[in-house]
């Protein structure tokens, strides 16, 4: 297949790519969850989370037989990168693009292996909960463009929808029975990461081309071990290079040295420029010569075979763990109401319990994004910091609805059934009985009752001769309907905004 084509179908294939992963996190319909969902989870860092040994076989085999191709074809922060390396080229002089934006550099190696480290030492400690997974998350490509796009795109996409169904319904023309507020998923705080992670990738890419893989993502630098062993690389051909220097300056992962005639294959990201730039066809796509490595990169001494070893290592410890993780086990108005600051935590049905949601959870937002009844709410707390959690202030976790199991690449939330679901309990409805306007001023209600989807939640008379709510602990999953239905309001001396009943999470989810 000649270079350009190559290079026509690698770019090709990345924008199908990130425009499906990108279209997976807007999307409302439960549409790209069913057919896309699969996109997240052949990620590295959630394939590794989830033990989904066959996504790692295949990364693994597609570096070594391809090179680094995850970060320019699968990888969405990478390809968004090149979106902005494109916008740098077209935008610049043209003299400037004639000449060639980048200069062959050394490898930052001291930094690749600080940022290598200081993913798996966060990795691990998140495996062993002394920290939540979403800490590592920060550095891994997919989670943060996840976040990039959940707290940017995501509100824009259905601010966007909503506007349009409006005017749309004025015609009496209905494209949506329902779109999702804008803005209920918004949080100031992954937001701020997430245009952090933005800012820094977009200057990188645009100072540096594709330094940021090369030298902070340690993902990058992981298949950067294995890519040096590919059996297909971009090889120059000594007899026809004329050292004109056009590869080496239009390279955007700097990575050939022209003078030596070599190509540092840990960096290399395989986008096939350097190729289609050399006017003699003097770099060819094609299986390597024997010893080829030894005129292409550093030969690697004891050190850097010391600290491999230690990767090597450090990996197998973290996905040791991942998978011992992995085993662990109305009639009345309704009204906007505020969540209780002091509830305990509830995460969905497939988590199993807290302590393996937060050590597996990246929060990429994904399952945020897709949750189609707007229950799952970016948390705000140190001990699980951006990492989903369960709010019913603006409806319920309705007992048919599976999505987030089915979305989550990491294992955070494992697939379930709604007769999983149904048999599980996430945690205990607790009345209030000093705020129930029932209880407490015995206005007629009883919105908990007639909406608890298992009837767990049953009207008797108490002391005063009020009607309140009892909770059948037996009974109760933890749905977070009666909380979401119940009005609250004002009653005689009352004033509250905050639901008279609410859901406790469970630490440990329960087999009804």
């Amino acid at each position: 297949m000649k270079s350009h084509s190559l290079k026509f179908l690698r770019v090709a294939v990345a924008l199908l790519c990130v425009l499906a992963l990108t279209f997976l996190f807007i999307d409302f319909t439960g549409i790209a969850a069913h057919y896309l969902a699969w996109l997240a989870k052949i990620q590295l860092v959630p394939a590794l989370l989830a033990v989904n040994v066959l996504a790692i076989v295949l990364l693994a085999a597609l570096t070594l037989l391809f090179g680094r191709l995850y970060c320019s074809v699968i990888c969405p922060l990478g390809i968004l990168q090149d979106v902005v390396i494109w916008l740098r080229r077209r935008f610049a002089p043209k003299t400037r693009r004639r000449v060639g934006l980048y200069r062959y550099a050394p490898a930052k190696r001291l930094w690749r292996v600080i940022f290598l480290g200081l993913f798996l030492l966060l990795l691990i400690a998140g495996l062993v909960s002394l920290i939540p997974m979403s800490f590592a998350g920060i550095l891994d490509p997919y989670s943060a463009y996840g976040r990039i796009a959940g707290q940017g795109l995501v509100p824009i996409w259905r601010g966007a929808m909503s506007s349009l169904a409006v005017s749309a319904a004025g015609n009496d023309i209905y494209l949506f029975d329902q779109v999702p507020s804008a803005l209920v998923n918004f949080n100031i705080a992954v937001a701020i990461v997430a245009a952090v992670t933005l800012i820094v990738t977009v200057v990188f890419a645009w100072r540096t081309g594709r330094g940021y893989c090369n030298t902070v993502c340690p993902v990058g630098t992981f298949l950067g071990i294995l890519s040096r062993h590919s059996l297909l690389k971009p090889v120059i051909d000594t007899d026809k290079c004329n050292r004109c220097g056009s590869c080496g300056r239009k390279c955007k992962a700097s990575c050939i040295d022209t003078k030596k005639h070599r190509i540092d294959y840990s960096r290399c990201v395989v986008c096939m420029d350097c190729i289609n730039n050399c006017s003699q066809g003097a770099i060819s796509y094609r299986l390597a010569p024997k010893g080829e490595s030894s005129h292409t990169a550093a030969k690697i001494n004891s050190s850097r075979r010391h600290f491999l070893t230690g990767v090597s290592i450090a990996a197998g410890s973290a996905v040791a763990l991942a998978a011992d993780k992995v085993t662990d086990g109305g009639l009345a108005p309704l009204k906007q109401k505020q969540r209780r600051g002091d509830v305990k935590t509830a995460v969905p049905a497939g988590a199993a319990s807290l302590a393996h949601f937060r050590s597996h959870c990246t929060a990429c937002q994904l399952c945020v994004s897709e949750c189609p009844n707007e229950v799952l709410r970016p948390g705000t707390s140190l001990d699980g910091f951006m990492q989903p959690v369960m709010v019913f202030t603006s409806g319920f976790c309705r007992p048919e609805c599976t999505r987030c199991g089915e979305v989550c690449p990491t294992g955070a939330i494992r697939p379930f059934t709604a007769a999983d679901k149904a048999s599980v309990r996430t945690g205990i409805a607790v009345v209030d009985a000093a705020t129930c306007i029932s209880a407490a001023y015995g206005q007629t209600c009883g919105n908990c009752e007639r909406h608890c989807p298992v009837e767990a939640v049953v009207m008797v008379k108490g002391e005063n001769g009020n009607m309140r709510p009892v909770v059948n602990e037996s009974l109760c999953i933890g749905c977070g309907s009666c909380e979401y239905h119940c009005p609250s309001g004002r009653a005689g001396m009352l004033s509250s905004n905050k639901a008279a009943i609410y859901v406790e999470g469970l630490e440990v989810h329960q087999r009804i």
